[in-house]
């Protein structure tokens, strides 16, 4: 089991395992962050003992994810890790301590044990901010995370339809990524000027700990830093005003996160929207006195109908091109290609290609050095190569042509990743029915105009047409 501590302004303690400090100096830090503008941008000095422990919480989990390798694990993915966090309400964390661990490992994969111990540290609470125009608070009824991607764009543009004032948050990781999300906020901003919105990002970077062991090389995935997103999110909710909500925007499809083939259980896709995951999640914050719950309002939505929803708006007509749905949009530049860029054959970008056709947007930007056919699934066929999520969609399409009418067969596979009731399997079911279609009308679009081969390759006689 990994060993993981977490300390505060270089608070002494009996550590065994590797140790991170968050200190009032960012150089003083291994974990560099700017997470503290979250409050200051507000001339606040600092957020609530019980709101700085969810965003310390945050920052400890994201940063054991993103070093500890899951190359060392039993299994090659689930870890055990046992973070130690220092919070100011020891009590009110220690009593929803187990369902945090169950809440966490439902997200990442892992097994989680959390150690909190008591400290009346507190985390760069003294100062504001003074290089940027103070926000005032009143201005804002919502936040919703913004990642960029073609989701989070359309739900932005939906907020603003309705009405209403949302403070967006982003997380910076790439400079490239971080500069698409701006561009992006500004053409939201500037077509609704009569309304209050603004965009923030804040960033998360652990470093090396101070005592180090192999374990400790690093990892690439991180299904953590969604839930990082969420505490940034909710920080800042709590600064807006009481019951101020925090949306996440995501098609129902993803979130629901049906695993492609039987080899691949879900873990390697994200599971921040899944209905299991939020009702825990919102269940702490409500036992922990924090009134803001996080919802994702696209829940019953396929991504197609999301565009739908949006077809029509002319922000969306002229920025969506601009949206990144990709999970290596940085990757291009391998292929001489200017990031960042949607790759076009990932998953996400596959459920992104199928959304836009089916709404007639075919002027779509991909890597052009790719193009979903067959050739291209026998040039790529490693077993973890390019074109494995292509293999695992078409398996997937061919799986539900066969299993269709089995009602059974698809609500098993439904449950799969979590619970679901009556109501929300009724609505995934639908969801799930609809987007596969989406993507075999992507298919027959990619037969007719460039003769791809895919369904030859599946071994597929019926057309959407037929399917519907």
């Amino acid at each position: 089991m990994s060993n993981i501590w977490i300390v505060k302004n270089e608070q002494q303690v009996e550590a065994e395992g590797i140790t991170f400090n968050l200190s009032s100096k960012n150089n003083k830090s291994n974990i560099k962050t700017d997470i503290e503008n979250l409050w200051r941008m507000f001339s606040v000095e600092n957020v609530s003992p019980i709101i700085e422990d969810f965003l310390i919480i945050g920052m400890a989990v994201f940063t054991a994810d993103k070093k500890i390798s899951r190359k060392f694990s039993k299994d090659g993915w689930s870890r055990e890790l046992n973070v130690h966090i220092p919070v100011l309400e020891f009590q009110k964390w220690l009593s929803v301590k187990t369902k945090l661990e169950k809440t966490l490992s439902f997200l990442s994969g892992d097994y989680w044990n959390i150690s909190f111990y008591a400290t009346e540290e507190r985390f760069r609470g003294d100062k504001v901010n003074k290089e940027y125009s103070v926000k005032s608070r009143d201005s804002f009824d919502c936040v919703s995370l913004f990642s960029g991607g073609l989701d989070s764009f359309c739900g932005a543009l939906r907020l603003m339809e309705g009405k209403k004032n949302p403070l967006f948050l982003g997380f910076k990781e790439y400079p490239l990524l971080i500069k698409r999300q701006q561009d992006l906020f500004k053409s939201i901003q500037e077509a609704y000027d009569q309304q209050s919105s603004d965009f923030v990002q804040f960033s998360v970077t652990p470093g090396k700990p101070f005592n180090i062991n192999e374990s400790v090389v690093g990892e690439s995935t991180s299904r953590s830093r969604s839930f990082l997103f969420i505490t940034g999110a909710v920080a800042v909710a709590s600064i807006i005003g009481d019951n101020t909500p925090v949306f996440i925007p995501e098609n129902g499809f993803i979130g629901i996160n049906v695993p492609l083939t039987q080899s691949r259980s879900g873990s390697c896709s994200t599971r921040t929207t899944h209905p299991y995951f939020l009702k825990l999640l919102n269940e702490v914050l409500d036992e922990i006195g924090v009134t803001h719950q996080v919802k994702n309002f696209y829940s019953a939505m396929t991504k197609g109908e999301i565009v739908a929803e949006n077809k029509n708006n002319v922000v969306f007509r002229e920025e969506f091109k601009k949206t990144l749905s990709c999970s290596h949009p940085c990757q291009g530049r391998y292929d001489k290609v200017k990031p960042p860029v949607n790759c076009g054959y990932c998953y996400p970008c596959i459920i992104r290609r199928a959304s836009l056709i089916v709404n007639e947007f075919f002027d779509d930007q991909y890597n052009p050095n790719y193009e979903l056919s067959k050739s291209f699934i026998e040039e790529n066929n490693k077993l973890d190569g390019k074109a494995s999520d292509l293999k695992a969609v078409l398996f997937t399409i061919k799986r539900y042509v066969e299993k269709r009418h089995d009602q059974s067969f698809i609500r098993r596979l439904l449950r799969i990743q979590g619970p679901l009731t009556s109501e929300e399997l009724d609505s995934y079911e639908r969801v799930y029915r609809e987007s596969l279609k989406e993507i075999l009308q992507m298919i027959d679009y990619e037969e007719v105009t460039n003769g791809g081969g895919l369904k030859n390759y599946m071994d597929l006689k019926e057309s959407y047409e037929e399917l519907c």
